[in-house]
């Protein structure tokens, strides 16, 4: 049956009880979670923002490369949202050194932070063009020689010097770059000489500059500039001498020389030889000699000669003559008395018997070999020098050969705080120096001496580590940043009173009777008969540094000259420029201050740094006033009273003519840092 209307039928999906209603609630349930987490994620923004500092970070190179490790950051522009707390820095920019350190923030809103890199160093090429091997300074220390690379040199202005023989130095200051690159300099030397030429009529004339031959005419020659002495000779001919003055690169000509023939000859010859010519007052030469005299002219020849009385002779001859002429000369005899002990020891000059030992002899004024015999004692020998127009007394005690024995049986001896002192038998010997002689001070008066005990002297000076088991505090101190307090330097910056009570110190560890006399903790005097160790006396200071079996005294550690030779000892050289104020120029020992004792050749004694390292006390007080009279002091010990020391030696700290010569005479009563010490004691 149809229905009654047209209504379709249509199915319906069937759900659940409550499932239409279940829908709707899953989607509103994740929209919320959602929320929440946005919500979340501003709030932590939020707190990140409101919990963050502002951190501004300023870096030298600007083009340096900034990482911050350790923790939640963010970067705005310039500046650094970081909350408080420890970061990692680095920082680092090419050419230069990283950087990386701990960054502390703080709790502060607003924080600047400024970092600076050091450059690496750079690199120097440096050449002298055409001249090669001139040697190259920095800031006053030696660098090599040209050509030559210089590495790892500061960034900044430096010093820089050039030096190479015949040529003028060269000083400049340099900007080295850094950043570890490498710079070229070319430095163009101005050679210190000119070209002479020098040319003669008749040619072949042999031409010498102050006195040193260096060719012959035509010559073209290389002269240094400044003042020179030139001369020409030729065989037959007068000599023709100037005085020229040359400016470097600046050409002079000789060109017109006209050598005019000798008129007259006389060849000069003298008994004994080797004397000392002058013709007319001027110097020629030594016998046997020939001289060219002026024709037809009278002129006055003197011969002189060490130990005998100058002669003179009248001379004239004609043109185209020859003359032959022999002198002998009278020798100059001083008397000199000898006091010899035993009395009838037996005397010997130069080899030759001249009777018993005791007598007064008048001898030549010159040097001479002088022993003293006696069977059963040691013979005495050394070298006399009588001084012209004085009168000399020699004494002179012979030791029997039983004395001879004992004093044999150490001839080197070590104190239980480890110096090794040596045995002397001294002599008869001059202190002082000539009023004539270079840098000689008033101080420094001419003494007869006598020195006939014999003593033992150390062969170094007394180091900081042996001063140091005295007085454990002791420092030598530092000059200009530089140590002079290692173990093995010279212990310095001590007065006089503090050396005799190490002295005395030593004398007790070793069981010896003390030297000086103390009374609270005072030098009061001394027990002269003690052979305790103790310093040095002046007059055997001055002979173990200035005699050397010569008959002429040395005059300088070294020898009669400056500068020094290399390695001569310890002075004020070149290294010390800046810490003194004067330095001996062209000297390099490269020490600035004190050296390790010993660290340069013994003198002719076995005796170390007795001119250089540090100057040293001796046992004398100071006083000018001393003995002049003929006779000599025997054994002096100096004044018995004074306010000042003797100190005797040049040190680290000088370098003048007057500082360097072994005769040099300083004194004072304070600590000083070139002055330390050396032990002495009787034996």
């Amino acid at each position: 049956m149809r229905p009654q209307n047209n209504d379709a039928i249509r199915p319906t999906r069937f759900e659940p009880p409550g499932a239409a209603a279940a829908r709707p609630s899953i989607a509103i349930r994740k929209g919320a979670i959602a929320i929440a987490a946005l919500l979340v994620f501003f709030a932590l923004i939020a707190w990140f923002l409101l919990t963050a500092r502002a951190v501004y970070i300023d870096a030298t190179p600007k083009d340096s490369t900034i990482s911050i490790d350790g923790g939640l950051q963010f970067k705005l522009a310039e500046r650094y949202l970081l909350r408080p707390g420890e970061y990692a820095l680095k920082i680092a920019a090419a050419g230069y050194y990283p950087l990386q350190q701990q960054l502390a923030v703080s709790d502060a809103a607003y924080q600047r932070y400024a970092f600076e890199l050091q450059r690496l160093p750079g690199h120097l090429q440096l050449s002298t063009g055409d001249v090669s091997g001139a040697e190259i300074l920095i800031d006053g220390i030696a660098r090599g020689f040209s050509p030559v690379l210089i590495r790892d040199l500061p960034h900044g202005e430096r010093q820089l010097e050039v030096r190479a023989e015949r040529y003028f130095p060269v000083e400049r200051t340099i900007l080295i770059e850094g950043l570890g690159k490498e710079q070229s300099l070319d430095i163009e030397l101005t050679p210190a000489w000119a070209d002479v030429t020098f040319d003669s009529e008749p040619g072949a004339a042999e031409v010498s500059l102050d006195g040193e031959v260096i060719g012959q005419t035509p010559l073209r020659a290389q002269i240094m500039e400044g003042k020179h002495q030139v001369r020409a000779r030729l065989a037959g001919y007068k000599a023709w001498q100037d005085n020229i003055v040359v400016t470097a690169n600046e050409a002079l000509r000789f060109d017109a020389i006209r050598l005019q023939p000798a008129d007259a000859l006389v060849f000069l010859s003298s008994r004994p030889p080797r004397a000392n010519v002058t013709l007319d007052g001027r110097y020629q030469g030594l016998t046997p000699l020939e001289i060219a005299l002026e024709p037809g002219r009278a002129s006055s020849i003197r011969l002189f000669k060490e130990g005998y009385r100058p002669a003179s002779r009248e001379i004239k001859a004609a043109s185209g003559e020859r003359q032959t002429l022999d002198i002998a000369l009278q020798a100059e005899l001083v008397a000199v008395k000898f006091k010899v002990t035993p009395e009838d020891a037996a005397l010997y000059v130069d080899g030759q018997a001249r009777g018993k030992a005791n007598q007064t002899l008048q001898l030549a004024a010159k040097r001479q070999r002088i022993e003293i015999r006696k069977k059963g004692y040691v013979t005495h020998k050394m070298n006399l020098s009588p001084h012209s127009g004085s009168a000399q007394q020699v004494n002179v005690a012979l030791k029997t050969l039983r004395q001879a024995q004992l004093e044999k049986v150490q001839p080197m001896l070590t104190t239980s705080a480890g110096q090794r002192l040596k045995l002397f038998y001294p002599g008869a010997f001059t202190m002082g120096a000539s009023r004539r002689e270079p840098g000689r001070r008033a101080n420094e008066t001419i003494r007869k001496i006598e020195l006939t005990r014999p003593f033992y002297l150390s062969l170094h000076e007394v180091t900081n580590a042996q001063y140091r088991a005295f007085a454990q505090d002791h420092s030598s101190g530092r000059i200009q940043g530089i140590s002079l307090d290692g173990d093995t330097q010279p212990a310095v910056k001590m007065t006089w009173e503090q050396a005799a009570l190490y002295c005395n110190w030593l004398s007790k560890q070793d069981g010896l009777p003390p030297f000086y006399k103390v009374k609270d903790n005072k030098i009061i005097g001394i027990h002269a008969e003690m052979t305790g160790y103790r310093l040095p006396t002046e007059a055997e200071w001055a002979w173990a540094a200035r005699t050397s079996g010569e008959a002429a005294m040395l005059k300088f550690p070294w020898g009669a000259q400056l500068p020094p030779p290399k390695g001569s000892g310890n002075y004020a050289d070149e290294s010390a420029a800046g810490i003194v104020a004067k330095v001996i120029r062209n000297y390099q020992d490269n020490f600035p201050a004190t050296a390790p004792v010993g660290s340069f050749p013994a003198n002719s004694k076995g005796l170390f740094d007795m001119g250089g390292n540090a100057a040293e006390w001796t046992h004398d007080f100071y006083d000018i006033a001393l003995n002049q009279g003929g006779a000599a002091e025997r054994d002096p010990l100096g004044p018995d009273t004074g306010k000042f020391h003797v100190i005797r030696g040049a040190s680290w700290a000088h370098g003048t003519i007057s500082e360097l010569r072994l005769s040099y005479r300083d004194y004072n009563e304070k600590a000083r840092d070139d002055v330390g010490f050396r032990i002495a004691r009787y034996l």
